[in-house]
């Protein structure tokens, strides 16, 4: 499958466009995930609740950079699928001219 120019152009700006805009219109929002939700969630229900248990080890800062790393590595894999996708479409297709 070929893809034209523009519509190569479109894809991008597609992507640029998702990854740009939410913070563009939600400026002051935070982004927090499911343990943050879910906790936020226990105290509203129960002010007075305690865990069970505690975590054996704060990763802190660390937690961030593997969540960066994480992106990186997606990044990375996505570029590698356009690159591959890339050089398979200009490679010329063997057609078998026997007939």
């Amino acid at each position: 499958m070929k893809l034209s120019l523009i519509t190569k152009i479109v894809l991008v700006l597609l992507v640029a466009a998702i990854i740009i805009v939410p913070p563009v219109i939600l400026p002051n929002a935070t982004f927090t995930g499911a343990d943050n939700q879910g906790s936020n969630a226990i105290t509203s229900i129960d002010p007075n609740y305690k865990p069970w248990f505690e975590s054996l080890f704060n990763p802190g800062d660390m937690e961030k950079n593997l969540f960066h790393f994480q992106q990186a590595l997606g990044i990375g894999g996505l570029i590698a699928c356009f690159v591959y996708l890339n050089k398979k479409s200009k490679k010329p297709s063997k057609i078998d001219e026997s007939n």
